[in-house]
C-alpha cells in the first residue's frame, strides 16, 4: 500500500481525530473540512490531508475537500501522487474548475508545460471559476510569461479582495521560485487583512532576511511570536538571526578597535 492510498477511503468516519477548538455539536464533513483548512493555513499537510480524506468519508462529492488534498499534496512536492489523485477527483467531477486548476500546476512543476497550459485553459473555460483558477493560472504562467502570471494573480485578487489566503497562495508561488519581493508584496497584504496569521509573519520574515532587511525581519518573527508563542520555526529563525546580527557587531567592533590604533 502507498503512501496515500489512505486518502478518499470509505472507511467507517466515526473515528474521531483531535477535534477543533469550541463546541460544534453536529461532527460532518464541513466540521472536518475547516480543521483541514485551518491546518492547511499553518502548512501542516500531513494534518491537513487527514482532515481533507475524512471530510470525503462523510461526502464524497465535497469539492473543496477533493481540491485541499490536491494543493497539500502539491506543496509537500508529492507531484507525481497529486496528478493521481487529480484523476481520481475528476472521475467524480471531470468538469471542476478548481480540480482542473490543480492538476494544471502540478503539471506545471513537473516540467510538463504543454499539459499545464491544456489543463488550465480548460479550468477557465469551465463553469464556476474561483479566484484559486486564476491564482493557479498565474503558478503556471510564473516561470515564462511573468508580466501575464502576474495579470492572473491580480483577477484572484479582484474576485476575493478580503480574503488574506489568495494573497499567502500568490506569495507562496512566488516563495518557492526565489522572488522575495513579490512575495513580500503579497504577504503584507495578507497581514493587512488578518493580522493574526502568525505563519505569514514568519514568512514576511524569511522574505526581509533575504533581501538583507534584517530590522524589519526581526520585527516580524517577533510579530509571529507575540500571537503564537511557541511557534518554533520563528523562535529558531529570530536566535540564529540574533546570532547573526552579534556576530557582525562584534566584528564591527574589533575592526574599529583595530584602526584606532
Amino acid at each position: 500500500m502507498g503512501r496515500f492510498d489512505h486518502l478518499e477511503m470509505n472507511d467507517d468516519p466515526s473515528g474521531e481525530l483531535d477535534p477543533l477548538p469550541g463546541d460544534r455539536d453536529i461532527i460532518d464533513h464541513e466540521y472536518y473540512l475547516d480543521a483541514a483548512d485551518e491546518a492547511f493555513a499553518v502548512e501542516d499537510y500531513e494534518r491537513a490531508l487527514s482532515y481533507y480524506s475524512r471530510s470525503l468519508q462523510y461526502d464524497i462529492n465535497t469539492e473543496d475537500a477533493w481540491l485541499g488534498q490536491l494543493r497539500c499534496l502539491i506543496e509537500m512536492r508529492e507531484l507525481q501522487e497529486a496528478v493521481v489523485w487529480s484523476d481520481r477527483a475528476m472521475e467524480r467531477m471531470p468538469n471542476s474548475a478548481v480540480i482542473l486548476a490543480a492538476r494544471g500546476m502540478a503539471e506545471a512543476r513537473l516540467g510538463r508545460m504543454e499539459k499545464a497550459i491544456g489543463f488550465s485553459d480548460a479550468a477557465l473555460a469551465a463553469k464556476g471559476v474561483k479566484p484559486f483558477v486564476w491564482i493557479a493560472r498565474g503558478d503556471v504562467l510564473i516561470v515564462t510569461r511573468n508580466d501575464s502570471a502576474k495579470a492572473c494573480f491580480y483577477k484572484g485578487v479582484e474576485m476575493a479582495p478580503g480574503d488574506w489566503r489568495v494573497r499567502s497562495a500568490i506569495a507562496q508561488a512566488y516563495l518557492i521560485r526565489g522572488r522575495f519581493h513579490q512575495a513580500l508584496e503579497n504577504l503584507r497584504h495578507a497581514v493587512r487583512l488578518d493580522s493574526n496569521r502568525f505563519y505569514c509573519w514568519y514568512w514576511i520574515g524569511r522574505c526581509c532576511e533575504e533581501l538583507g532587511e534584517v530590522k524589519d525581519a526581526a520585527i516580524a518573527y517577533k510579530r509571529a511570536l507575540s500571537i503564537k508563542s511557541d511557534f518554533k520555526r520563528a523562535q529558531e529563525a529570530l536566535a540564529q538571526l540574533n546570532k547573526r546580527r552579534s556576530i557582525w557587531t562584534g566584528l564591527g567592533n574589533w575592526l574599529r578597535r583595530l584602526r584606532g590604533r
